[in-house]
């Protein structure tokens, strides 16, 4: 199995049950089987964190480490839910945007405003969007902050499960997630997780 189809495996398992298959057009997310039956490229994780701060602090220093063993910083994405978590509004550190650029990691905020869709692919930065404005990119390295606010209330859980499959799926070869919390997703993947050799 190659990095990607671990990745794909992962979200395959996670989004299966709430999922339907379905090939409609090209507004609709497809859940795929992945085929393969080896097994290569390194593990999806999901890290447990004490509080969102601790999750923005723990993806600068994984980041920090990606880059020093070579990885571009464009090859790395950052993929969030929540408007609060990529936000620079109040200065607060906790958000994504501002923990970076504390910590001097070249960022690029894809979706910065509502009017905004920056996206640079070849600019040495790290690439910070939402879940919906993932979908048809693809990174070598994804990491998923906030899984712990999943499923979102005002959501059905299908439509959650959709969105995570996309972020999920986005990543190639290295899939990192977060969560400061327990929820009904953080459950599941924990689950998945402990079935993947």
């Amino acid at each position: 199995m190659t990095p990607g189809e671990r990745v794909l495996g992962v979200a395959y398992e996670f989004a299966k049950e709430v999922m339907t298959p379905i090939t409609g057009d090209d507004d609709q997310v497809v859940l795929v089987e992945p085929t393969s039956a080896g097994r290569q490229g390194p593990k999806p994780d999901l890290i447990r964190l004490p509080s969102f701060k601790h999750e923005v602090d723990y993806l600068a220093g994984r980041v920090q480490q990606l880059h020093e063993r070579d990885i571009p910083w464009n090859e790395i994405a950052i993929i969030y839910r929540f408007k609060f978590m990529g936000d620079a509004c109040g200065g607060l550190r906790l958000r994504i945007y501002n923990g970076f650029q504390q910590a001097h990691i070249p960022v690029e905020w894809v979706n910065a405003s509502s009017d905004s869709r920056n996206y640079n692919p070849a600019d040495a930065s790290i690439k910070l969007m939402t879940m919906h404005s993932s979908k048809g990119l693809e990174f070598p390295v994804v990491l998923i902050p906030g899984i712990g606010f999943m499923p979102h209330e005002y959501n059905t859980p299908e439509e959650e499960a959709r969105l995570l499959y996309v972020a999920m799926t986005r990543a190639i070869e290295q899939l990192i997630m977060s969560c400061d919390r327990p929820s009904e997703f953080t459950s599941r993947l924990e689950t998945v997780l402990g079935k993947v050799v």
